[in-house]
């Protein structure tokens, strides 16, 4: 709830930027004026109390843009990943084919990890199983002396090994995003709380319409930022 401007006021009370990053920004401007304003005093926090958790929340917003700037370019990677992969596996049931000929060639599929989906031949889509699936392959490729070909172990290694790191990282993120929300909302609803507030207790504690105003851009509360 934002507080209405007081009568005749000629400048409009500053409304509380909408995005977390507004936010996070105005609390930490608000952080270090409130304390050189001690005559500004709530029953239900402190100016004290105000800074760590603005700091805090602050460092919850930036870790959540963090970790949501390196998604995309994960999933860019594990889609560049998956694309040779299925480039490679195409010339894989080559081999197989010109081995033990056409027909018979899907009967070697799984030792590959080769999966059956729909009407194809694939490797698991699932990031764990396509891992364990590269192992088979690999030593597969070994088994049946494919491992000098082009599309043999100089291959398959690399990609393997650039997979887990990809799927590594895309767990890491995601688990990145999650932690940032968890300690992003508590801190979020307090931090909210005081901004709406800080400008109620402007509206009571300074009747002149100018010196209220000065007051607020003293305190963080810029217009050009709402």
């Amino acid at each position: 709830m934002e507080p209405s401007p007081a009568p005749n006021d000629p400048t409009p009370t500053p409304t509380i930027p909408t995005t977390l990053r507004g936010r996070a920004d105005l609390a930490l401007r608000l952080k270090d004026a409130w304390a050189a304003n001690t005559q500004l005093v709530f029953i239900w926090t402190t100016a004290a109390e105000f800074g760590p958790k603005a700091v805090a929340f602050e460092a919850a917003v930036t870790a959540r843009e963090a970790a949501g700037q390196l998604r995309p370019q994960v999933t860019g990677n594990l889609r560049a990943l998956d694309d040779q992969m299925e480039d490679g596996l195409n010339y894989v049931k080559g081999y197989l084919a010109e081995k033990f000929t056409k027909a018979r060639a899907k009967e070697h599929y799984a030792q590959f990890g080769i999966i059956t989906y729909r009407n194809g031949y694939i490797l698991p889509t699932d990031q764990s199983q396509r891992l364990k699936a590269l192992d088979q392959l690999l030593a597969a490729l070994k088994a049946n002396d494919f491992e000098d070909r082009t599309y043999g172990t100089a291959f398959w290694q690399p990609l393997r090994a650039a997979y887990a790191t990809a799927t590594g990282q895309a767990t890491g993120a995601a688990q990145s995003v999650t932690k940032a929300i968890a300690d992003r909302e508590p801190l979020h609803d307090y931090v909210l709380d005081v901004l709406q507030a800080m400008l109620s207790l402007l509206d009571a504690q300074y009747r002149d319409p100018q010196v209220r105003a000065a007051k607020r851009r003293e305190l963080g509360y810029l217009d050009e930022f709402s």
